[in-house]
């Protein structure tokens, strides 16, 4: 299923099914594509042998105001569109603007994105 992360019962019972089954068999049996067959060819290590993802890239640069201004105004207007909130923070906030969605910045100002 598109999405979902393969465990390690599903990759022993993939490995298990390799040994007399083709990979597209195997994969089947074990609930996963035969893509996703493939590339376990390619490093078969169980998914708990692998090394964890690293998370966020950068800071989040609305974290600051996310629980103290966000969502007090999804609760107050939860019907509000996402640019007007955007547009809010940066009138309140000039500094996080540019750092957030830089094809947003200024929409307002130039009569659209």
């Amino acid at each position: 299923m598109p999405g979902l992360h393969i465990n390690d019962r599903q990759m022993r019972l993939y490995m298990r099914s390799r040994h007399t089954d083709t990979p597209a068999i195997a994969a089947a049996r074990a609930g996963f594509s035969t893509a996703t067959a493939y590339r376990i060819e390619a490093d078969p290590r169980l998914p708990s042998q692998k090394k964890a993802s690293r998370g966020r890239r950068r800071p989040d640069p609305l974290a600051g105001v996310w629980d103290s201004e966000i969502v007090p105004m999804l609760t107050v207007a939860p019907g509000i569109r996402a640019v007007a909130i955007f547009e809010e923070i940066c009138r309140r906030h000039p500094e996080i603007g540019p750092g957030v969605a830089g094809r947003w910045s200024g929409a307002s100002e130039r009569g659209g994105p």
